[in-house]
């Protein structure tokens, strides 16, 4: 079992607990689960309370009513088990609650895992993501790496997709490490995937508060908001990516050797099974209203991050062959 502890600026401090079957030793308290992964799971903790998990729940009403489950229960200790959206809502009530003492967190998807609420949770106002935010932070994160092992399995190790993009956009030593793995074919195993997991949270964790973040996240968010919060943040994030990187490209704010790597790992991944439409209009506009936009650069490049006018976001956006880029997924 591997431990990472993670300290704020405030001192406060949270321990990221990495292993497997630590869903056998969930902690006393209230359990708010996500209803898909309850079922997903086989799971049925004493104290449980279901709710759905999605964008969509990240909203004002929803924290009311964990306000009343947590007054219902009498309990001061949470744990939430599921993915990052309930994470996200939870976490917000319980940060906003003064009678909250302890919050503890399962992350169920791969994302949750490698990129654990460690600067604070959000909730979503008007169909515009993360709009409301509150200061928090867990006491624990239990990474359990066997509930996303079967679930990188079934889909022919397209979640692969994630780690991969956070150490390349933070990483390149462990970028490489993931890419010769993905490139040689070889059969992905539990150990391997946990080493996968841990590693990429791990460099996710350390970035906090620098000055580097994860390709796509910003567009990522603006697709999701342009979509009225209808798109999956994991799918929103792929083609976040890849529109922040054929911003990159375009705009020659990247080498080519790096360029390279990622699409020779896209090619080998295969497709992803995450298709969409998004709405250039209404991306677009967002951007307008905002003056413009940040994108990340990967670890390869000499900058973290590059600021994209408005004006050049509506031209790039609109050239129809970024999207080829996304066809190879």
């Amino acid at each position: 079992m591997k431990r990472v502890t993670f300290t704020s600026e405030s001192s406060s401090s949270c321990q990221l607990i990495y292993g497997e079957k630590l869903l056998e030793r969930v902690p006393e308290s209230l359990k708010i689960l996500d209803s898909g992964a309850r079922k997903a799971l086989q799971i049925h903790p004493e104290d449980e309370y279901l709710m759905p998990g999605g964008e969509h729940i990240k909203s004002i009403d929803r924290v009311l009513e964990v306000y009343q489950v947590l007054r219902a229960s009498g309990r001061r200790a949470v744990t939430v088990i599921g993915g990052g959206s309930l994470i996200d809502l939870v976490g917000y009530a319980a940060s906003t609650h003064g009678e909250v003492d302890r919050l503890f967190l399962y992350p169920t998807t791969t994302v949750s895992q490698i990129m654990p609420p460690l600067s604070g949770f959000s909730i979503n106002f008007e169909f515009i993501k993360n709009l409301l935010k509150s200061c928090g932070l867990p006491d624990r994160v239990y990474v359990d790496t066997d509930l996303t092992y079967d679930t990188m399995y079934r889909i022919h190790r397209g979640e692969i997709f994630f780690p991969l993009l956070v150490a390349y956009s933070l990483d390149e030593r462990l970028f490489k490490y993931v890419l010769n793995h993905i490139i040689s074919g070889d059969e992905v195993t539990r150990e391997l995937w946990g080493d996968i997991i841990y590693s990429a949270s791990s460099i996710f964790v350390k970035s906090i508060g620098s000055s580097r973040t994860v390709v796509g996240c910003w567009v990522g968010d603006l697709i999701q908001s342009a979509s009225r919060l209808r798109t999956e943040y994991s799918t929103a994030l792929i083609y976040g990516a890849i529109l922040e990187l054929h911003i990159a490209r375009t705009s020659g704010l990247m080498d080519g050797s790096g360029k390279d790597d990622l699409y020779e790992a896209l090619r080998v991944l295969g497709k992803l099974d995450r298709s969409m439409k998004i709405d250039v209009s209404s991306l677009v506009d967002l951007v307008n209203q905002k003056g413009g936009v940040k994108i990340a650069l990967p670890a390869s490049s000499g900058e973290s991050s590059h600021w994209i006018t408005a004006r050049d976001f509506e031209t790039l956006v609109r050239d129809r062959p970024w999207m080829e880029f996304g066809s190879v997924l």
